[in-house]
């Protein structure tokens, strides 16, 4: 059945929007379901471009946006032919990018004052850069000390595996979340917050991380995890 076109059909009808978990009287978490599905799905039949450009979107993205005008020429001709409804319009590259400044040491004994990580995804580091410039300028007005930590390679910045899981890629999805959780270990020690700017990759931090990695240090990212507003 988890490999099946019936299957297939109905998960088809879940947007992952999580309302059930909430709504419905045994909490039953089609979300979860449905990404537990696609993963036996795309074992057995593979992954197609579409899926793959989804998924892979902030592996590729650090290259992608040294060619944004071409990119967002092209991806508007090939919609058709790659499956996209021709209605959606697609995000646009940008190529003012938002780019983390280097990383201070994590944890300074003398820092004083409060403290705040800033979690820029991937969609806000390469679609809508100006939130997360925006979001820096209202937390230091505010009176915080912004981090915008690094991932130890440096070779990308920081994700929650969003867009793996939503194509069913649980293990990608997992080193995402790992990466992430070894990386903001030393504030969540120390108890600075962890603030998001898109809903749907915060509560990946506090829902599909522990389902993927349960422990301690998952759980206190968890409860150290908010909303901007």
């Amino acid at each position: 059945a988890l490999t099946s076109n019936a299957v297939r059909e109905a998960m088809d009808l879940c947007v992952s929007c999580k309302g059930c978990k909430r709504e419905c009287p045994t909490g039953i978490d089609m979300a979860k379901m449905k990404i537990e599905f696609l993963h036996h799905w795309r074992r057995h039949h593979g992954l197609p471009l579409k899926e793959r450009l989804i998924a892979y979107l902030p592996r590729y993205a650090p290259w992608a946006k040294r060619l944004a005008p071409v990119l967002n020429l092209l991806q508007g001709m090939a919609k058709p032919l790659l499956g996209f409804a021709s209605q959606r319009s697609l995000p646009a590259w940008r190529s003012d990018a938002f780019v983390a400044p280097a990383a201070g040491p994590a944890a300074d004994p003398a820092a004083k004052g409060r403290e705040v990580v800033l979690f820029v995804d991937t969609f806000s580091t390469y679609f809508d850069p100006e939130n997360a410039r925006a979001a820096i300028r209202v937390l230091e007005a505010g009176g915080y000390t912004v981090h915008l930590p690094r991932s130890a390679d440096e070779t990308r910045p920081l994700c929650c595996g969003r867009t793996f899981l939503s194509s069913g890629l649980v293990n990608e999805a997992r080193a995402e979340a790992q990466r992430m959780i070894d990386t903001l270990k030393p504030y969540v020690e120390r108890g600075v917050p962890v603030v998001g700017l898109e809903p749907s990759c915060l509560f990946g931090l506090r829902d599909e991380f522990v389902s993927m990695l349960p422990g301690g240090d998952t759980a206190k990212l968890a409860m150290q995890a908010f909303l901007f507003e």
